[in-house]
């Protein structure tokens, strides 16, 4: 009788048994290979699912699930183990090869995208880890942070924590405004030696932060005056220095020179905030890159760290500068903003402080023709206060007409300087 023949049921019975039986070995070999696959790529999955792009290749794989036929011959090899190669195979080259401040770092030591979202950065943004190191030692080794410790006896470190991320995301928000102010377009990402010239030389901002104990806020500055050429910036520099003005003036520097590392002895070094800029090369068209001038950027505004996030002063220096602050004042007669918004008559302050007597060498120096210098800067100061003695020992002393024509001086040059830079 043919083996065939449906009539033999022992013999039927034996081949289905068989063919069941390779196809249930069939499936647990490729089961066991998947199992065995896993476990042995178990640490890199892990290191691969820390990514960000982790997400992305699960979803991209499971959507390819539907288009697996159940005949397939791998259809019984789990999706888990599916995604698993697909991710080794596409994703692994996306990997951050390191952490740094709880954020990812790449192969050639930029950080990751998840840095970027967290810091407020453009998400191709490219900034070094060896950056956010430079800002850490500078804040911790300068001369300021290194003598509170030692009159204080504080062993440990100035801050108990330092939210890099939201440091950078509140100096890049300031620097975003300065590009957009320049070009209208904060997008902007090449920038040639003209494009550096017509950036401001300065900026005022208004700060509602009146804490003196507290670190600086960017978030709590509003920029109102942008000084576009150095003029601008003398003038207002001048004027708010000779008048006790509270100009808030923030000095920028976008020269070729500013996106070099500075080459400085041991000692100067210790105290500048110097970051690597060897990490920030040129475009390939030789323009400067956006990367560069934000290190230009940090570099004018002193790389300090910033009140905010989860920042931390050390508790024993914090108490002690709670206490200074109680004794501290800016000693300004007004801020460039009040003065701006009309909420005081800084022409009527400024001249009853002039019949006070305090603008007197001021004064003398306007109504004679001559420069006034502080006394304490070098010989033309020293030749200076030496003329202005002698007057007030003969009897010196300015007149109503002549302190209203000084304060009519200042207010002309002031209101011209805000009207030229106001935001």
């Amino acid at each position: 009788m043919s083996i065939f023949s449906i009539n033999d049921s022992s013999s039927y019975g034996s081949i289905f048994s068989q063919t069941k039986a390779n196809k249930e070995n069939k499936t647990s070999s490729k089961t066991n290979f998947a199992n065995t696959f896993i476990k042995q790529n178990a640490s890199k999955l892990v290191e691969i699912q820390s990514n960000n792009t982790q997400t992305l290749a699960l979803n991209e794989a499971m959507s390819n699930k539907n288009n697996i036929k159940n005949d397939s011959p791998n259809y019984h090899i789990s999706s888990d183990f599916k995604n698993s190669i697909y991710t080794l195979k596409y994703k692994q080259t996306n990997n951050p090869v390191s952490m740094a401040y709880g954020y990812s770092v790449d192969s050639s030591g930029y950080m990751g995208s998840d840095f970027n979202k967290a810091a407020g950065l453009p998400e191709d943004f490219k900034i070094h880890k060896s950056t956010l190191d430079e800002i850490y030692r500078y804040n911790e080794e300068n001369y300021f942070s290194t003598s509170s410790k030692n009159s204080l006896g504080v062993t440990g470190s100035y801050y108990t924590n330092i939210d890099i991320a939201d440091t950078i995301r509140q100096y890049y928000s300031k620097f975003d405004q300065i590009i957009n102010h320049s070009f209208e377009n904060s997008n902007k990402t090449s920038f040639s030696i003209e494009d550096l010239n017509s950036l401001p030389k300065g900026y005022s901002v208004y700060n509602t932060n009146n804490n003196f104990a507290s670190l600086e806020n960017l978030d709590k500055q509003t920029i109102t005056n942008f000084y576009d050429t150095q003029e601008q910036y003398n003038a207002i520099d001048n004027i708010g220095m000779q008048n006790s003005i509270n100009t808030g003036l923030k000095k920028l520097d976008f020269s070729p020179e500013s996106m070099e590392t500075q080459n400085l002895d041991s000692d100067i070094a210790k105290d500048t905030f110097n970051p690597d800029m060897s990490v920030y090369p040129k475009n390939e068209d030789g323009s400067y890159t956006k990367e560069a001038l934000f290190m230009s950027f940090l570099k004018s505004s002193g790389g300090e760290v910033l009140e905010g996030g989860s920042t931390k002063v050390n508790p024993q220096i914090q108490a002690f500068k709670d206490a200074m602050a109680k004794e501290s004042f800016d000693g300004s007669l007004a801020s460039l903003n009040d003065i701006m918004t009309g909420k005081v008559d800084f022409a009527q302050i400024l001249k009853a402080h002039a019949q006070d007597g305090w603008l007197d060498s001021k004064i003398y120096a306007k109504e004679n023709n001559i420069a006034w210098q502080n006394s304490s800067i070098g010989y033309g100061g020293a030749w200076f206060d030496n003329q202005f003695n002698q007057a007030k020992a003969s009897g010196y002393s300015p007149s109503n007409e002549s302190i209203n024509s000084y304060v009519n001086s200042v207010m002309d040059k002031l209101n011209n300087i805000l009207n030229q830079t106001r935001v």
